[in-house]
Order: C-alpha cells, then structure tokens, then sequence
C-alpha cells in the first residue's frame, strides 16, 4: 500500500489565470489517501498515447467472464472502484469519470467545482474526466452556451496544470446542428478538450417522417453527423465515434401487424422536446440482453437490406404484446469501425462495454465477436 499526497489547489486560485499559473500549487493538502492495488504504481494517472482511441462507457461486469477483452479499449468512461482502477491500469487503460459542471458565470461556483473536481481526481486515481450536458439551449446565441464553454475551459486549463496527463473529452451529438435543441459551441468546445465522443445513437430522438421502429445508428446517418462537424471546422482526430451496444423494443400498434411477416411496426406517438414521435416510444435492452430474447422466442432475426441492421418481431409471453426490436451487432456496427479507420477519426466505441451478456457460453462468445469487431477500428 502506498500513500499518496493530493496536490489541491485553493479555490481562490483558479479565476481565469493562465493555465502555466496552474503548475505551481499554492500549498498541499493534509489529506493523503491509500493507493488500494497492490502495486503502488496502478495508482499513478495514465501517461500512455495511442494512436486510435477505443473508448467507450461503463465496465460493471469486467470481471464476470472470459468475455471482456482489456486489448479493445483503450478509455473507460463512467468507471469506479478500486478494483477496477487496479485491474484497468494493469491493463493500460484509462478510467475517467463524470463531470456534471455549473452552468453559471458565478466565478465562485466555478472554482469550487474545480477544486472539487481535482480533489475527486486524487481521491479515487482517476484518469480524467468527461463532460455530458445534453440539455436543449435557446439558440446558439443562449448564455447557457458561453457558461459551458467557459467551465470546460476553465476546468480543462486546471486538471492539465495538475498533471498533463489528465484526459479531458466531451459527449456531443451525433450532428452539431441543433439536434434535440443542441445548440452547442461544438467548436469551442472541441478546442477546449482533447476530443468529442460523437454519440451516434438515439437518433431517433426526434422523429419527423413516419413514426415507426427503426435502427438506433444507422451509418450513413453516423456519416453525416461526422462530415457536419467536419463544415463546421472540427477535425477528425478531435472525434471519436460512438456507437450503441443496446437496441430499442417497440410496442406495436398497428393492428394489422404480423408478427411472423411484418417488417413495419407502427409506435404510439410519445412526444420529445417539441415533436410528437420519438424513441421515448420504446426501451433500452443490453446488446446480451436482446440476444438472449431471440434464443428465448426462437426469434427469427432479419436484417434491414439497406442499413444493414438487425431487427426481430416477437409476443411477450407475460403481456402477450407484440414487439418489434431494433439493434446493433458485431456485423452492423462493422461499417462504423471501418469509417473510423479509413477516415483517420480520433477513435471508436461503445456505449456501453458492460452491455454483453458474460453469463453464457452464447453470450460469451457474441461478447467476443463485438470486442474483435471493435479493435478493427484500430487496426
């Protein structure tokens, strides 16, 4: 066990100083925290660079079987726990955490959040952290827009005068254009932290054509998002794509639906942010969840001949509703790994890593093929 001493910078000492003035912390805490692996260096803060990043969410079950593959990630987001911070970094992987900033010009605010934020860092031997506000603004010009920037900023300039090595990154939209009233200073903001993770899922948040089940992240969609922040002068390697390791399930409401022969499943129009359909009209499953739902209904899975997606229809035997499911696999995702690659993009990866099913030989081996679907993104 080794002690290590937190660097904590007084809140007063934050403002809007140059980030050199960082450097210099003006005294350190009395604080000291027991690193918990058994190799005191596990707990020092990642300094490896890699070429592509494989970065995505979540790792609850990385130690729940052979499945979960530490070479096909390079960026754990949303990670906690001793064990997994010891077990990561063995691996050299980073493990980052949430970052839930005040939207406010209140410079007091402000620095109490990055004081906090440092000492958290410290605290629990993480790696950095990542941004996530995904609430509607007025318009590009909204205040709420210049506070965001203005805390990423900020926030940035100081966990990297702590240590350089810090990972910062930011979740935006699939498009920079206003999806879901997403007005965001996506150029700042990508100036302001190492790079974007572009979700490139829910894009049926807002349905304006038919309100029926469909893909959750269909590739050309991904592209367009991508080439859109490209005119709006964001490059590629401050982009990693993510993509969903989950699938939505719909309720269908058409009553001449077949569930043996229907390919189109009308939804209840559940309104979101202003438009009447949305996938707000079904449900998240885990990518192993889904699959063990086709093994239980002996679901005939098809596949959408132009997006190259996976989609099945089947009767709940408890409701006895009829449902169709939307996903993603192995195969449909292969396309966004290699858009990845070839367009030279910052990285990949999913939401989220622990959306596999490490419970069963079939579910083990599906984990596999994602994982090796993944990497190829890097390769």
């Amino acid at each position: 066990m080794r002690t290590a001493f937190l660097f904590l910078l007084p809140s007063a000492a934050f403002g809007r100083l140059l980030p050199q003035q960082f450097r210099l912390p003006a005294h350190v805490s009395g604080l000291d925290v027991d690193c918990p692996c058994d190799d005191a260096s596990l707990c020092d803060v990642l300094s490896s660079q890699v070429d592509t990043e494989l970065f995505g969410f979540g790792a609850d079950n990385f130690a729940d079987g052979p499945g979960f593959d530490w070479d096909a990630m390079t960026t754990i987001a949303w990670g906690s726990g001793a064990d997994l911070i010891c077990k990561a970094h063995s691996e050299n992987v980073r493990v980052i955490a949430a970052a839930s900033p005040p939207l406010t010009d209140n410079q007091t605010a402000i620095d109490e959040f990055i004081h906090s934020t440092i000492k958290s860092m410290q605290q629990n031997f993480y790696d950095g952290i990542t941004f996530d506000w995904e609430s509607p603004v007025d318009s590009p010009e909204d205040p709420l827009n210049t506070y965001y920037l203005d805390v990423v900023s900020q926030t940035t300039a100081a966990l990297k005068a702590v240590n350089p090595d810090y990972q910062v990154s930011l979740c935006a939209a699939w498009s920079p254009f206003g999806i879901d009233g997403r007005w965001y200073d996506y150029v700042g903001l990508a100036a302001a932290v190492d790079f974007l993770y572009v979700m490139c899922y829910d894009v049926r948040s807002q349905i304006f054509d038919q309100c029926v089940a469909s893909a959750n992240s269909p590739i050309n969609l991904c592209k367009k998002g991508i080439e859109e922040f490209n005119a709006a002068g964001i490059s590629n390697d401050k982009l990693v794509l993510g993509m969903p390791w989950y699938g939505y399930r719909y309720e269908c409401v058409n009553e001449d639906f077949d569930v043996e022969s229907s390919s189109t499943c009308e939804i209840a129009q559940v309104p979101f942010r202003g438009v009447n359909c949305s996938d707000a009209a079904g449900s998240e499953i885990a990518f192993g969840s889904i699959r063990n739902i086709v093994r239980t209904y002996d679901a005939e899975v098809r596949r959408d001949p132009y997006m190259n997606v996976p989609f099945f229809n089947y009767v709940d035997s408890t409701s006895l509703k009829t449902y169709q499911i939307w996903y993603d696999d192995a195969d449909s995702l292969q396309g966004h790994y290699d858009y990845v690659r070839e367009q030279g993009l910052r990285g990949a990866g999913p939401y989220r890593f622990d959306q596999v099913d490490l419970d069963s030989d079939d579910g083990v081996e599906e984990a596999k093929e994602m994982f090796a679907a993944l990497k190829t993104a890097a390769d």
